[in-house]
C-alpha cells in the first residue's frame, strides 16, 4: 500500500510538473495580448502608456545637454524636410523628455504665456519657439501644406498671439490636389459638417459610378483590386447614412484606401483586412449579384442602381459587424491625429491586436505616436501596455494554476514526510 501510495504521488508530482508551465503560458498569453483588450481602453492603459512613451523619448535622446538639443533640432527639421507634420509635431511634445532640465523648464515657463485652450498646443508653441527662426517658418508653410491650424506664429510672438486665429483650420485645405488618390478620386463623398477641413479632402472615395465601372472589370476577370473594391463600396454605403457611424466607416474606408493604393499595409495586415471584408460582403454572394447586375443592358443609372442593390443585398451583418469593430479603430485613430498619421500609424500592423495597439498609441499621445512610429518603426507597438482584462477564461486559469501549486505543494509535504523520518527522542530511565 505504501508503495502504491509512492508511485501515485510521483506521478501527480510529474504531472504538475509538466502542466503548471502550459497553465502558466497560456495565463500570460491571454493576459498581455490584444485579445484580451476591449474595444476602448481604460484609463489605466492610457497612462501607462503614456509613461511608457515618454521613457522612449528619453531613451533615443543622447545624454549631454548639447548633444540633446542639436539631435531634437535635426530630427524636428527631417519630419518638416519630408513634410511629415504630425511627425515633426509629435517630436515637438515629446521636447521635455529629449531635452536637458534646464531647457525644460524654461519650456514650461514660455508654454504659459501662450494663449491657446490646449496644453499640447501651447507646449508644441513654445517648443517651435526653442528652435530657429527658419525651422518655425518650415514648420508654418508645411502646416499650410497639410490643411492643419498654424500656431508658428504664436512661437515668434507670443504676447501679441490672437487664441481665435491660432485655433480655425485652414479653409483652403478642400482645394487641395488629389491627384495622387486614384482614378476614383474625382468626386468627393459629403461628411457631416462637424468634419475637419484637412480629413475631409482625403474622403475621396469616388462615386457609385465609379464603384460599377471597376465591379464590372472584376466579374470579367480584371486586374482589379477587391480589397479596394470593397472598401470603396462600404464607405459609399457608409456616406449615405445619416449616423455618426457612417461617417465613421467613410473616414475608415478612406485611410484604408490610401493606405492599400501607396502601398503602405504589411502582407500580413491585408490579409487580415482582406478575411474581414470577404467576411461581411462574401465574394460568393457579391460575384453572382454582380454578374446579374451586368447580365442585361441598361441605362446608366439603372446600372448604377443594380450595383448599389447588388453590394448592399450580398452584405453579411455578422460580418460587417466585425468589420466596423475594426473600421472603429481606424477611424479613431484618423481622429486622434489626421489621415496621413493614420496611415503611417497602420503601416506596421500585421493583426487585430496591432490595430488595438496602434489605437491606444493615438489615445496616449496623439501626433507623439507617430513620431515614436516614425523612429521606431514596428518595434514603437510593443510599448503600448493594454493591462489585464480579467475574463472569465483568465480567471479559470489563473484559479487553475493557483490549484496546481497548492497540488504540488501538498505532494511535496506528503513525500517529505514518508521518506524522511526523525529519530524518536530516546528517555532515559531515572533512578530512584
Amino acid at each position: 500500500m505504501d508503495k502504491t501510495s509512492g508511485w501515485m504521488q510521483a506521478v501527480v508530482f510529474n504531472s504538475l510538473l509538466v502542466l503548471m508551465p502550459v497553465i502558466a503560458a497560456q495565463s500570460l498569453s491571454m493576459a498581455f495580448s490584444g485579445e484580451g483588450f476591449s474595444d476602448t481602453p481604460t484609463i489605466e492603459a492610457i497612462d501607462q502608456t503614456r509613461r511608457n512613451m515618454d521613457e522612449s523619448f528619453a531613451s533615443i535622446s543622447p545624454r549631454s545637454g548639447g548633444d540633446k538639443y542639436k539631435f531634437w533640432h535635426d530630427i524636428v527639421e527631417r519630419e518638416l524636410t519630408d513634410m511629415d507634420v504630425s511627425a515633426a509635431r509629435g517630436f515637438l511634445l515629446a521636447a521635455p523628455e529629449m531635452l536637458d532640465r534646464e531647457s525644460v523648464r524654461e519650456l514650461q515657463a514660455d508654454s504659459d504665456g501662450v494663449k491657446m485652450d490646449r496644453a499640447d498646443d501651447r507646449l508644441a508653441a513654445a517648443a517651435l519657439r526653442k528652435l530657429p527662426l527658419d525651422i518655425g517658418l518650415k514648420f508654418e508653410e508645411a502646416e499650410a501644406a497639410a490643411g492643419r491650424k498654424t500656431f508658428a506664429s504664436a512661437s515668434t510672438a507670443l504676447d501679441e498671439t490672437d487664441e481665435a486665429e491660432a485655433t480655425n483650420p485652414d479653409t483652403d485645405a478642400e482645394t487641395a490636389d488629389t491627384s495622387d488618390l486614384g482614378e476614383e478620386a474625382e468626386t468627393e463623398v459629403t461628411l457631416a459638417a462637424s468634419a475637419r477641413s484637412a480629413d475631409r479632402r482625403f474622403i475621396l472615395l469616388g462615386t457609385f459610378a465609379d464603384l460599377a465601372n471597376n465591379s464590372e472589370r472584376w466579374v470579367k476577370g480584371d486586374r482589379v483590386d477587391p480589397i479596394t473594391l470593397k472598401v470603396t463600396a462600404i464607405g459609399l454605403i457608409g456616406a449615405e447614412s445619416a449616423d455618426g457611424v457612417g461617417d465613421g466607416n467613410v473616414r475608415a474606408a478612406s485611410i484604408l484606401k490610401s493606405a492599400r493604393r501607396a502601398r503602405r499595409m504589411t502582407p500580413e495586415f491585408t490579409t487580415y483586412m482582406r478575411n474581414r471584408l470577404n467576411d461581411a460582403i462574401p465574394d460568393s454572394v457579391l460575384r453572382p449579384a454582380l454578374e446579374d447586375a451586368f447580365d442585361e443592358l441598361a441605362t446608366t443609372s439603372v446600372r448604377v442602381d443594380r450595383v448599389r442593390d447588388a453590394y448592399m443585398n450580398a452584405i453579411d451583418p455578422a460580418g460587417l459587424q466585425q468589420l466596423e469593430a475594426d473600421l472603429v479603430q481606424i477611424d479613431r485613430i484618423g481622429m486622434l491625429t489626421s489621415t496621413p498619421a493614420a496611415i503611417t500609424l497602420i503601416e506596421h500592423l500585421k493583426d487585430e491586436a496591432d490595430l488595438r495597439r496602434a489605437r491606444l498609441l493615438a489615445e496616449a499621445g496623439g501626433d507623439r505616436s507617430v513620431a515614436l512610429v516614425k523612429q521606431n518603426g514596428e518595434d514603437a507597438l510593443r510599448i503600448a501596455d493594454t493591462g489585464i482584462k480579467w475574463t472569465r477564461d483568465l480567471m479559470f486559469q489563473v484559479m487553475g494554476l493557483t490549484a496546481s501549486g497548492l497540488a504540488l505543494l501538498y505532494v511535496m509535504i506528503a513525500t517529505f514526510r514518508r521518506n524522511v523520518r526523525l529519530p524518536k527522542k530516546r528517555i532515559e530511565p531515572t533512578g530512584i
